[in-house]
């Protein structure tokens, strides 16, 4: 049951495409800090367009490149794998990802409003490391086990998490570049590790003779 979702991730392209996707968030980030407090890319409908123009750009990337790994190593090498993406269970899948999304963006908001009228500036940075380590931990249970090192990784994250917490003690918004910055490299270095050893261990078939 679960060797489909392990095979999805055999070559790194879900968590290079996932790093990919924190990293646009990161940059989007630094660019807003660096943009004037006045300016309308930080404000209003502009900063909408501003926002969709760094990270459309990143999905794309990590889109395209995971469908060129797949296609040009992945493939020839251990074959191709067509998913089912139909079906009643296929749309409360999607519609269940976007309504957490969208709860989880809710709660961290909550929670910097929530350090500010408690006067609990570490709350926010702390419970977003928490889930940040717990995604990656429940990935890795879920389509990782065949590299036990990836739970280094998860140590490395955390204690990285744990360091900008102490380096940056500002607000929610500050934290998250750096927070984003680093994680968005771990997801990506793990990716690039993964396809990595694939490349080494699996052999593409010999060509039969014309």
């Amino acid at each position: 049951m679960g060797r489909p979702k392990r095979y999805e991730n055999i070559d790194g392209t879900s968590e290079i495409s996932m790093g990919l996707m924190i990293l646009g968030f990161a940059l989007l980030g630094y660019l807003q800090a660096a943009l004037p407090p006045h300016s309308i890319w930080r404000n209003g409908g502009a900063s909408l367009l501003f926002m969709y123009g760094v990270i459309v750009p990143a999905l794309a990337l990590g889109y395209w490149s995971r469908k060129a790994i797949k296609s040009r190593i992945t493939w020839p090498r251990t074959g191709y794998v067509a998913y089912r993406r139909d079906g009643a269970r296929w749309r409360a899948s999607m519609a269940a990802t976007f309504l957490g999304a969208g709860a989880l963006a809710a709660f961290l908001a909550f929670l910097a409003m929530y350090a500010v009228w408690r006067h609990a500036a570490g709350v926010p940075q702390v419970v977003s490391s928490v889930i940040l380590v717990a995604s990656y931990g429940y990935f890795v249970f879920r389509m990782g086990g065949q590299h036990p090192w990836k739970w280094l990784v998860l140590v490395l994250i955390a204690a990285g998490l744990a360091a900008i917490n102490l380096a940056v003690p500002g607000n929610l918004i500050e934290w998250s570049r750096p927070a984003a910055l680093f994680t968005g490299l771990a997801w990506l270095g793990s990716g690039t590790a993964t396809l990595g050893s694939y490349i080494r261990h699996t052999q593409p078939p010999p060509q039969e003779a014309q």
